[in-house]
């Protein structure tokens, strides 16, 4: 079994605030990205079997093959359709939070789809 989890590193978040407006502008969300591969692979004892010739050196190379192939397989799992379509609900969120203490989110400098913008309009 394996995991991947994609998302955003917040850290790459461009914002600026401006007091005088009470407006804070997004400039920047970075494209979603893979945040961490699980794998549970499960490997029989080294001990098990006298002809056995694994060594920790390949268990190792073994796991991170197998890492490799999943970070491979991402692209056409559809994950990063997922995390943009939540990266629009974080921006709902954001703004309202900015609205609750009487600012305003500024997204406009976002590329936002055609069809998605009527989300953010409601």
């Amino acid at each position: 079994n394996a995991k991947a989890h994609v998302g955003y590193d917040f850290s790459k978040v461009q914002l600026s605030s401006h007091t005088a407006t009470k407006t804070i502008k997004l400039h920047h969300l970075p494209q979603p990205e893979v945040l961490s591969i699980e794998t549970n692979l499960n490997y029989y004892d080294k001990k098990d079997g006298m002809f056995n010739k694994f060594e920790a050196s390949d268990l190792t190379e073994l796991h991170n093959e197998a890492k490799l192939h999943i970070l491979e397989k991402v692209p056409e799992s559809g994950l990063y359709d997922v995390a943009k379509a939540e990266a629009l609900e974080v921006v709902l969120i954001m703004e309202s939070i900015v609205q609750t203490i009487g600012w305003k989110l500024d997204y406009s400098a976002l590329e936002i789809p055609e069809n998605k913008q009527q989300l953010l309009k409601k």
